[in-house]
């Protein structure tokens, strides 16, 4: 998949078949100390996942094997996206192309390539919250996904289940007119992380924080804006493994829409 979401099925005859498919479990790279006659782990670390195989092209074979390679190399932005068979989920990868080697006819004249990716990341899915509140002749009209709950104390709040095998980082966005918001993350009844955004923001404006690692940033209306943040609290956090409890609140006014974006990073798919 490109960055337009633009994708180029790797599952048919008509447009190529990755075969042989490695690099979807985990690697750890060790070292050890010998004490005794027992080794202790020094260091371990995640190695970076890499991604291989071999596309077969049974149909139109060259020229789309040539079509495939304009795809590639049009794309800005490379994202392997996997649907295991049975599951009901799609795990993306960001990677960039390392090697293609061109092959040879084989098998009954099949066009057969090798591939290599290197991952940018892990596997991750996607999840969204989307909270609206709209008043109108006293009735108010709500919208949203999740186990979610409102009161006129100004707050909202929802659970998350986070299955990954890390923290996940979201990005959150919010408009209304209220002071003083702020984000706060509890588990098993304890308060783990917050953040708290020392501003008045206007009814149509919009405030928006990030703390996915290459795209760290807090915004109103696209300026710049981490004056209003407590820089004493580890604002930039992401929300832990396991299940917790999300609330967002303000001190005057409604956060009237609200927009949290998450990824769940897994190790192995």
């Amino acid at each position: 998949m490109n960055e337009k979401k633009q994708r180029w099925d790797l599952n048919s005859q008509a447009s190529g078949v990755f075969t042989k498919p490695q690099g979807f479990g985990m690697e750890n790279s060790s070292s050890y100390l010998k004490t005794g006659d027992v080794w202790l782990t020094d260091s371990k670390k995640l190695s970076q996942p890499k991604i291989s195989g071999i596309i077969v092209f049974p149909e139109r074979m060259y020229a789309v094997f040539q079509e495939f390679m304009q795809f590639l190399n049009q794309s800005k932005k490379t994202v392997f996206v996997y649907k295991p068979s049975g599951v009901d989920a799609e795990y993306f990868a960001d990677v960039d192309l390392v090697g293609i080697e061109k092959g040879n006819y084989a098998r009954g004249q099949r066009f057969e390539v090798s591939a290599s990716f290197v991952c940018k990341s892990l596997f991750y899915t996607e999840e969204q919250f989307e909270y609206h509140i709209k008043r109108a002749d006293r009735e108010v009209r709500w919208d949203f996904r999740w186990e979610t709950r409102f009161n006129d104390l100004n707050y909202v709040y929802f659970r998350f289940e986070n299955t990954g095998h890390v923290e996940s980082p979201f990005s959150l966005s919010f408009t209304g007119h209220c002071t003083d918001a702020a984000m706060m993350v509890y588990q098993e009844g304890r308060l783990i992380n917050q953040v708290r955004f020392n501003l008045t923001l206007l009814g149509s404006e919009t405030l928006s924080i990030s703390t996915f690692d290459d795209d760290l940033r807090i915004e109103v209306d696209g300026a710049d804006r981490k004056d209003c943040l407590d820089f004493t609290n580890d604002n930039f956090f992401k929300l832990p493994i396991g299940a917790s409890e999300v609330f967002f609140r303000s001190r005057t006014g409604k956060m009237n829409n609200i927009i949290l974006n998450m990824e769940k990073y897994y190790k192995a798919v």
